[in-house]
């Protein structure tokens, strides 16, 4: 699973600005394709 720092610099990277809900939610998303 990724981690909360590597969620905002994907963010960071991708020009978004997200909130600590999107941020987990984010997370999970991107955790599920990424395995």
């Amino acid at each position: 699973m990724l981690t909360d720092n590597e969620v905002s610099h994907i963010a960071k990277l991708a020009r978004l600005e997200l909130n600590e809900t999107e941020k987990e939610k984010f997370k999970k998303e991107l955790s599920a394709i990424l395995d």
